[in-house]
């Protein structure tokens, strides 16, 4: 089977990290090249990875060889590019969020539907300690859920001084670390029906990796209360504010059912996934103690890589012609409408129903 073409839009940070590196490791992508506003950030990743350098956009698209994208840019641009990739007939890969606004996330929906190309979204949930939750779930292993607590923070994209820039982030840590939160919780309970929340600015001053100081104009510390139409209730914290860097994120989603609890945090390497079940063992997990609890199961997930993980499902879902519903345009639709009615629930006080399911 032939190699997918696939070029990277974007050659910043997570690019660097994630993309360049997971497709090089890919046996499904084969990498033609990228495009960057600053076509210098290019010239090393061609180095080490291959590929050309499109000088534009327009360039990379017209590209018969392209097959599939990366969009790795700021948050405002991914929906213009998304939709004109889409338009082009190009698979897409897109960052998070996918939008800043749900019409511009409709927008691409549209777009993806009206295209019959994949287009899949990052917060990506199918990596397997989310998976195997909602597997437990289904199975009712801690029985009827009530509510959930879910908490993601560190210091900050210190790196990259523009997510702090609202002129050009547009939005906050609520999309920036927010999301993956929203985003695995609607994967596990489905469509949210409310959302009432606070949003702040903690610090309005920051210093880059290189000591310089500059303003924070956008959230860096926000706290909601999501709502489900069966009456689930559950907290989404989230802020730039943790001495923690991005190796040691503060990281976990506790879902409490009425007969066990699950523990959820991807990035661990020990504990993934926890089920706690004093009433009956969990099928093929060991039994450990956490967090000072006894009566808890490790369940056994292969080992895995999480950037390669998102590769071969990307690829699994060009074979197959449609996206996951963990990365679906339509799913993450409605995260985008639950953040933005986050940041409008912040301004009025009130809460806000949401519309998209």
């Amino acid at each position: 089977m032939s190699k997918i073409g696939i070029a990277v839009i974007g050659c910043g940070d997570i690019a660097r990290a994630r993309y360049f590196p997971a497709i090089a490791g890919s046996p499904e992508f084969e990498l033609t090249g990228m495009q960057s506003r600053t076509s210098s950030l290019c010239e090393p990743i061609v180095e080490q990875y291959g590929g050309r350098i499109y000088p534009d956009l327009d360039a990379l698209l017209r590209a018969p060889e392209v097959e599939a994208v990366v969009i790795a840019t700021p948050h405002p641009s991914h929906a213009e590019i998304a939709i004109r990739s889409l338009e082009a007939g190009k698979h897409v890969l897109c960052e998070k969020p996918i939008a800043t606004s749900v019409a511009d996330a409709s927008r691409i929906l549209q777009a993806a539907e009206r295209s019959r190309r994949v287009f899949m979204a990052l917060p990506f949930d199918g990596s397997p300690p989310v998976e195997e939750a909602k597997r437990l779930l289904g199975a009712g292993a801690i029985g009827p859920v009530s509510s959930a607590d879910a908490v993601l923070a560190h210091r900050g994209p210190k790196h990259a001084p523009w997510f702090f820039d609202r002129e050009k982030a547009e939005w906050g840590v609520a999309a920036d670390l927010g999301i993956y939160l929203v985003s695995q919780l609607t994967y596990l309970f489905g469509p949210a029906a409310s959302v009432f929340g606070r949003v702040n600015t903690v610090f309005p001053e920051r210093s880059s990796e290189s000591e310089e100081t500059f303003e924070v104009t956008v959230d860096d510390n926000v706290a909601a209360v999501v709502e489900w139409p069966d009456r689930i209730l559950a907290t989404i914290r989230a802020n730039w504010g943790s001495p923690s860097d991005h190796r040691n994120v503060i990281c976990e989603t506790r879902i409490y059912g009425t007969t066990g609890l699950i523990f959820i945090n991807p990035a661990s390497k020990i504990n993934p996934i926890v089920v706690y079940s004093p009433a009956q063992p969990i099928a093929g997990a060991v039994m450990i103690e956490y967090n000072g609890m006894s009566n808890c199961y490790r369940p056994a997930l292969a080992p895995w890589d999480g950037d390669r993980v998102i590769m071969h499902s990307f690829a699994e879902q060009i074979a197959g012609g449609v996206a996951a519903d963990g990365a679906s345009a339509t799913r993450q639709r409605h995260v985008i409408e639950i953040i933005d009615k986050l940041y409008a629930s912040s301004a009025s006080g009130g809460t806000m129903k949401l519309e998209t399911k």
